[in-house]
């Protein structure tokens, strides 16, 4: 989906170009950030038409130090299990419910949350952790310490899975196993 420019500029968000997921800044002439319903259904509107994730950061760049973003994802989708070594991850639900689950090292699941609008969540540093949205879609804050460098921010397990197939039967063992 090509993304309207005008409804870009309107919200005053520049899209990030470089990055893996479709992104999107705040113009850096913007001194106090407001993020609103607009912008809610914005992520919603065009999640819809693609079926893809889609983030807003409220922080500058990639080297701000503290990074915080309102993503949607999808409950389709796959999110890789991986720790972050200094800081943990924060979410704040906004709509829908969000599962995280905490592994041990050799990938066995440990605990599981269930997040729900209005609650929130602070995984602990150096803690493999995934995420698996639980409704059609999810939308939530996150926000983490330290600036982003790409390939070492975050570490993925060994036994993290690689293949599609590996990914489904993930999903849905994240899903179905009792802990």
């Amino acid at each position: 989906m090509k993304v309207d420019k005008k409804i870009i500029n309107k919200l005053g968000l520049i899209e990030d170009k470089k990055a893996k997921s479709k992104t999107f800044f705040f113009k850096k002439n913007k001194k106090n950030i407001i993020f609103n319903k607009k912008h809610i259904n914005f992520l919603k509107k065009y999640n819809l038409n693609t079926k893809s994730d889609i983030r807003i950061c409220l922080h500058k760049n990639i080297q701000s130090i503290d990074q915080n973003m309102i993503l949607i994802q999808n409950r389709n989708n796959f999110y890789p299990p991986h720790k972050h070594l200094l800081c943990g991850d924060t979410y704040h639900i906004i709509e829908g419910k969000l599962l995280v689950c905490f592994f041990s090292k050799n990938g066995k699941i440990i605990e599981k949350n269930i997040l729900s609008k209005n609650q929130i969540f602070k995984t602990p540093p150096n803690v493999y952790h995934s995420t698996k949205p639980l409704t059609k879609s999810v939308i939530f804050h996150e926000s983490r310490a330290g600036k982003f460098i790409r390939g070492k921010s975050s570490v993925f397990p060994a036994w993290c899975p690689k293949t599609e197939v590996e990914k489904k039967i993930f999903n849905k063992k994240l899903l179905n196993e009792k802990i």
